[in-house]
């Protein structure tokens, strides 16, 4: 089993059974003095789980258990912190999982500081095949938010409904969420992953598939190209911006 998928790290628990973990941090935005982005620090940690429990869920692994790591005082930062954490959870449907971590009470802070970090677990037969045969049609669902973008789309930012949904369908080979190196770089990390090449449908130069799509507020869902009409009807609100062909070099 190879330790790593992508962003992923996998650890082996048993010859059937692997820890997988995923990790997110974020700095300067909340409601500290020299934050860059004025928020509730609960919405700060809120996106910031989203975006691991998203890798963790596209990826077929259930997450387990939950750690944080504060970079700031219990009272008041890591009190909402860990309240953001909580609703968070509960959104996705994970209410009970276990959740520690720790803060900052020895030093003053000016910003607000937070990291993330899920660890899920998988059957090992259940690990996402890389090899694809024939072509791949990958769709955009969602658009890239950073920032004061992010405060001003929360209620249009899809859900983790939404996800689970497109993953049970049968067409879906693949699913990468996308953060803060944008659409084009995740695309070719996906292409990377099943040895393929791009054929693109949109210019991947343009700003809004290399700007950051912050906490996870855009995903690419790859489809067998010959399911792609049964796909769309049943997804329309995905965008199609490109497909993926086995590479022969």
């Amino acid at each position: 089993m190879n330790p790593r998928f992508r962003d992923l790290s996998l650890v082996a628990t048993s010859p059937t059974t692997a820890l997988v973990i995923a990790c997110d941090s974020s700095a300067g935005i909340g409601e500290k003095p020299l934050d860059v982005v004025q928020i509730d620090p609960a919405i700060t940690a809120a996106y910031s789980l989203r975006v691991p429990l998203l890798e963790l869920l596209c990826f077929g692994a259930q997450p387990i258990a939950i750690v944080d790591t504060i970079g700031n005082e219990m009272a008041p930062t890591g009190g909402r912190v860990i309240h953001g954490l909580k609703s968070e959870l509960a959104k996705a449907e994970f209410p009970d999982l276990p959740l520690n971590g720790s803060t900052e009470d020895n030093m003053p802070t000016q910003t607000t500081s937070i990291g993330v970090t899920v660890i899920g677990q998988i059957d090992q037969k259940e690990i996402p095949a890389t090899s694809i045969n024939g072509s791949l049609i990958v769709y955009q669902l969602g658009t890239p938010y950073v920032g004061e973008s992010v405060k001003a789309h929360l209620a249009t930012i899809f859900s983790y409904d939404l996800v689970r949904t497109i993953r049970t369908n049968s067409a879906v080979v693949d699913m990468l969420p996308v953060g803060s190196k944008g659409i084009a770089n995740e695309l070719a990390q996906m292409a990377a992953t099943h040895a393929a090449k791009i054929s693109a449908m949109v210019d991947l130069q343009d700003a809004e598939f290399t700007q950051s799509a912050g906490p996870a507020t855009v995903l690419l869902v790859a489809v067998m190209a010959d399911k792609r009409e049964s796909f769309e009807k049943q997804f329309p609100e995905l965008t199609e911006i490109a497909q993926l062909h086995q590479n022969s070099d």
